[in-house]
């Protein structure tokens, strides 16, 4: 297991180490997210509970957790020969130039547009909820009450265009290096409508939104300053998690809180495999339709909700995340594991090709931060999980096509590059 881990932190190392500069390529910043939140994880339980490490079916874990990880980078590799372009310190140092005022004010008032909507979607949501979940008392159970009322979780949906109206405001203010005021006014009043929800992922993405806009339009940041904000991120998430939830056995101590962060996905990975190696059947696609049903007249439930029934899960909250690789074996088995990773690294990295490397347009760039975000939610719950998410996606840009065409934000930033 040590020479796994060994393996997969020194092939990070020379990715960290290579002459090209971007930390958001999905080599750097998807292998992170996986080796921290998946890849880290057996180590994180045999130190934690080596009694549980023991009991359960942790050698197929680790098995199913180095195929997907070899699998994802394959893909990165494969799709990554399909173009010469390399990024550099020097790629994307000079703000986007040669558009007229009206461009640079349809791009300022499209954002405020989206970030209206997620404001006002914000407002409709803790309405309907009858409280904010992380001023309740017990800030877990009042998130999950929130999104249990009915509608909710697409009342949810339409907030987050909320974010994507900050994102795109942060494209215009670093693209056209504009005062950073209103953009950070914007993102503290979006940062905290969202994380009124009780959820901690939300103010994660909005920063990562400013980030990725800085990166690509005004100068790139470096690795080393990433990986910072990325233990502070880490620091975020657990400290909020001990506020969220105090009376939990899993957040006795910040020690402890980080172990079973770097354990839970894995932990649900076990559950998994166990069950459904035992029932020897596949899903065969089934599951990638149950959270998109949803939306349907009457109760259905919903991927996560039924993974946590079938393998017999007592807990409070929602369902369990089986991580892509979990997601693809409940429905292929292992061909789907070896073929579906495969084909989600190529898929990811040719999706970066054609929208950074190939610098099409500010457009671009934004639909590469909301893919990104995906990419990174199906590592660890899996493409079921995420069928709403990536329908949603796929609506959003469709309606904007359609709706706001006056925008005019498929203009490029190629002439910017000397």
């Amino acid at each position: 297991m040590g020479l796994i881990i060994f393996s997969l932190l020194l092939y990070l190392f020379t990715l960290l180490r290579g002459s090209n500069k971007d930390f958001f390529q999905p080599e750097i910043f998807l292998n992170i997210y996986f080796i921290i939140l998946i890849g880290l994880g057996p180590i994180a339980l045999y130190f934690y509970s080596e009694n549980m490490y023991l009991s359960g079916n942790y050698q197929n874990v680790i098995q199913m957790v180095l195929i997907g990880y070899v699998c994802i980078n394959l893909g990165y590799f494969l799709a990554s020969k399909q173009t010469r372009n390399v990024f550099t310190n020097k790629t994307y140092l000079s703000p986007p130039g040669g558009y007229s005022s009206s461009f640079k004010s349809k791009l300022r008032i499209s954002a405020y547009v989206f970030f209206t909507i997620g404001i006002l979607a914000s407002l409709l949501f803790f309405a309907r909820t009858g409280n904010i979940p992380i001023l309740a008392a017990n800030k877990e159970a009042a998130r999950v009450a929130a999104l249990a009322v009915g509608g909710n979780g697409y009342v949810l949906y339409l907030m987050s265009m909320g974010m994507y109206g900050v994102a795109l405001y942060a494209i215009y203010a670093y693209g056209y290096n504009k005062d950073k005021t209103q953009l950070f006014l914007l993102f503290a009043i979006m940062g905290l409508a969202m994380t009124g929800t009780g959820s901690r992922r939300y103010i994660l993405w909005v920063c990562l939104y400013l980030l990725i806009a800085k990166h690509y339009l005004s100068s790139p940041i470096p690795k080393t300053r990433m990986l910072v904000y990325t233990f502070l991120g880490l620091l975020f998430v657990n400290l909020f998690e001990m506020f969220r939830n105090p009376d939990s056995m899993t957040t006795t101590s910040l020690s402890t809180t980080f172990s079973y962060r770097f354990i839970i996905y894995i932990s649900n990975l076990e559950k998994v495999l166990t069950y459904f190696m035992s029932r020897d059947e596949y899903e065969y696609g089934g599951t990638f339709f149950m959270d998109i049903l949803t939306a349907l007249p009457g109760k259905q439930i919903d991927y996560q909700s039924w993974l946590k029934k079938v393998t017999n899960l007592e807990f409070e909250g929602f369902g369990i995340p089986p991580t892509l690789m979990g997601d693809l074996y409940v429905n292929f088995g292992y061909v789907g594991v070896v073929l579906g990773c495969t084909l989600f690294g190529f898929m990811v990295r040719n999706i970066y090709n054609s929208l950074i490397l190939k610098r099409g347009s500010f457009y671009n760039l934004f639909l590469y931060m909301a893919v990104l975000e995906i990419s990174s939610k199906i590592i660890t719950s899996g493409i079921s999980a995420q069928a709403i998410s990536i329908l949603w996606l796929a609506i959003f840009v469709g309606l904007y096509k359609v709706l706001f065409k006056h925008l005019a934000l498929f203009g490029g930033y190629r002439n910017a590059i000397n």
